[in-house]
């Protein structure tokens, strides 16, 4: 059984896309680890966190974030949205259960979609405002709570062209990059011994 400190991801595909880099950035520093499965909506990483637990372990820091899912269009749930009320009320019960396990908790922005990708009622689609309004709601909830924050989404607004994969939603190479980075140095300033 390792010494190392457990550092948990929570997140959705962006999250999935990082971690393995994540991992080899706090090799020999933190064991790494995340759910298999996409964390998708607030609700369900809500639902999902016991069993999550569970199966990973008593996290020693999360890095952790929602709300792509929640904040997107897709017209094969109801409602097609999370209205913000409830992604907020469904993140703040998360952080309550995560702070069970410690008090070393790190929230992270929604990274954007870029400008250019078209919004169609076919299928899943975002308005990059509307990412701005869960985000926002995030930000409140997370500072009253004092959880310090990785602003991926501004990481990835300010380098749009180069860290947006093609279908201007996931990550590039160079954003997974990026990201992996920005989550390591997170974690290194609010926990991790250096």
């Amino acid at each position: 059984m390792s010494d190392l400190p457990k550092v948990l991801l929570l997140g959705d595909s962006i999250r999935m896309s990082y971690q393995p880099l994540v991992a080899q950035l706090l090799e020999g520093r933190a064991t790494v680890v995340g759910p298999a499965d996409n964390c998708q909506y607030s609700l369900y990483t809500l639902s999902s966190m016991g069993r999550w637990i569970g199966e990973l372990g008593k996290p020693d820091i999360v890095h952790w974030n929602n709300g792509i899912h929640d904040a997107g269009h897709n017209p094969y749930r109801s409602p097609v949205q999370m209205p913000v009320e409830m992604y907020r009320d469904n993140i703040a019960l998360i952080l309550k259960q995560l702070r069970a396990f410690t008090p070393r908790v790190i929230w992270a922005t929604s990274t954007p979609v870029h400008p250019d990708r078209p919004f169609v009622d076919t299928g899943w689609s975002w308005r990059n405002e509307e990412i701005d309004q869960y985000n926002t709601a995030a930000r409140v909830l997370m500072e009253t709570n004092e959880v310090p924050m990785n602003d991926l989404h501004t990481l990835v607004w300010d380098n749009i062209e180069i860290y947006l994969a093609e279908d201007q939603l996931h990550l590039s190479e160079t954003g997974k990059v990026a990201c992996a980075q920005a989550v390591v140095d997170a974690i290194s300033a609010h926990g991790l011994e250096r």
